[in-house]
């Protein structure tokens, strides 16, 4: 279902997609440029482009976003988050993607700015995720016939929203943004097919119809590690942190390894896209998809390592 929804057409084999943040300098910019040309160049479903919490590097992701569309063949998605940021400003920012040619959007509360805690009124009071989906599909509905028909995705928390009660309250969430538009959900980062498998069998249950795609990040270092499992709200697995240590915290081939792992688990259960969050290289993702048998451009130097 993942496949029809995310291409239009009937699913050969699981397709997937990526994720990538604006360059924070001009070097990075450089290598980010480069990067995305190895991404698109696989024929993805799409490349997201991240947007900070109360619009922070808001340009730079609109610029991001322009470059996709206009430079490689690849769908870009817009990341739009609702923090500390006005429904009208929202607004007007959604008519200014889908100026860019953009019309696809993943709809997110976002995280509270630096210094604030979820218990911020900033955070309190911003639009919910749900709010979001309605408002975008408002904005659609004021453009001319035809020039914005677009899909909008939503997150999903295998192992907690860390707002929320109980894993019936995330679902709950879940539901009310499919109901208010959504069409797809792609999940935080996760450690174990388990999560994943069993956070889908619930939303099932729960009503969830729409697919929801696993986030997967094959880590380079021990640092990214520490930050996939303060996203995931989950300790990583011992044996990855030691073994990752043991040579100096520096080692994306076991990354790549247990993100390999970890997808065959969960395509072996029918599961048909995967969402790889890259971290700005793209060594380390097509490495996993190459493994896994669903490149579809012909390998070139530096594609992986």
């Amino acid at each position: 279902m993942n496949d029809v929804l995310l291409t239009g057409t009937q699913p050969t084999k699981p397709r997937f997609s990526f994720e990538v943040f604006p360059a924070r300098s001009g070097a990075a910019a450089l290598a980010l440029g480069n990067a995305v040309q190895h991404l698109a160049a696989e024929a993805p479903g799409f490349i997201a482009v991240t947007y900070g919490a109360n619009g922070s590097h808001r340009n730079a992701s609109l610029d991001l976003l322009k470059h996709i569309r206009d430079h490689t063949s690849a769908l870009p998605l817009a990341h739009l988050t609702t923090v500390n940021t006005s429904r009208d400003e929202l607004k007007a920012t959604i008519h200014r993607i889908l100026d860019l040619g953009v019309h696809d959007f993943l709809a997110l509360v976002g995280d509270p700015p630096k210094g604030l805690g979820l218990d911020d009124p900033v955070f309190r009071d911003a639009l919910s995720a749900a709010e979001l989906v309605e408002l975008i599909a408002e904005a659609r509905a004021e453009r001319p016939p035809l020039t914005s028909v677009g899909r909008t995705a939503v997150a999903a928390y295998p192992n907690g929203h860390p707002l929320s009660r109980s894993r019936g309250a995330d679902l709950e969430w879940l539901a009310a943004k499919q109901q208010a538009g959504a069409q797809f959900a792609i999940t935080q980062l996760f450690f174990h097919a388990d999560e994943f498998l069993e956070f889908v069998a619930d939303a099932r249950r729960a009503g969830v119809t729409m697919p929801i795609i696993p986030g997967l990040m094959p880590v380079a270092t021990s640092a990214q590690l520490r930050k996939v499992s303060a996203l995931a709200g989950q300790p990583a697995p011992k044996e990855l942190e030691r073994a990752i240590e043991r040579v100096g915290g520096y080692a994306p081939d076991l990354g790549v390894a247990h993100t390999i792992e970890l997808s065959q688990a969960i395509l072996a259960e029918s599961i048909d896209s995967l969402h790889l969050y890259t971290f700005n290289r793209h060594e380390q993702v097509l490495a996993v998809l190459r493994e896994l048998g669903l490149l579809t451009a012909k390998a070139s130097p530096g594609h992986a390592q």
